[in-house]
């Protein structure tokens, strides 16, 4: 008898364990593809340029852009947005499962500032885009003029 008792506390338990690793499950796993990427040499800021792209996640889990890098010595490339007609910084960018999140001019872009001197159209650089699950994915970039 004492071991149906011991048997009847366990079930629930394993019911709920088996319950809580199906649902970790259903959350679903980001696939993050990037296209379409180009750099435009910045007529506003010397030795700068913005990065245009897609994040096409067809997924079935979000991830979540959390930062970026690009392969030139001493350039820092940030996350910006364009909010009331400013430039602002931006930390993270959601990147919806089955979703694209577009990269343009007036709007979410990467800028990439302090370019070496012999920066400039025609320059190809390799951008690395760090996500908070996927990790970092990398391409190249050909910056126009």
């Amino acid at each position: 008898m004492a071991q149906m008792r011991e048997l009847s506390r366990a079930v629930p338990l394993l019911l709920l364990s088996a319950l809580a690793a199906g649902a970790e499950g259903c959350a679903g796993s980001p696939r993050i593809e990037i296209h379409g990427q180009e750099a435009r040499l910045s007529s506003m800021f010397g030795g700068a340029c913005s990065i245009f792209l897609n994040i096409r996640n067809p997924g079935d889990g979000g991830d979540v852009l959390v930062g970026a890098r690009v392969d030139l010595p001493g350039a820092i490339a940030e996350i910006h947005d364009v909010k009331d007609g400013r430039m602002v910084r931006k930390g993270k960018v959601a990147v919806p499962a089955k979703g694209v999140v577009e990269l343009r001019p007036g709007g979410l872009h990467i800028m990439v500032f302090n370019l070496p001197r012999d920066a400039g159209a025609g320059t190809e650089l390799t951008l690395r885009l760090e996500f908070e699950t996927s990790g970092e994915k990398r391409t190249s970039v050909r910056i126009h003029g």
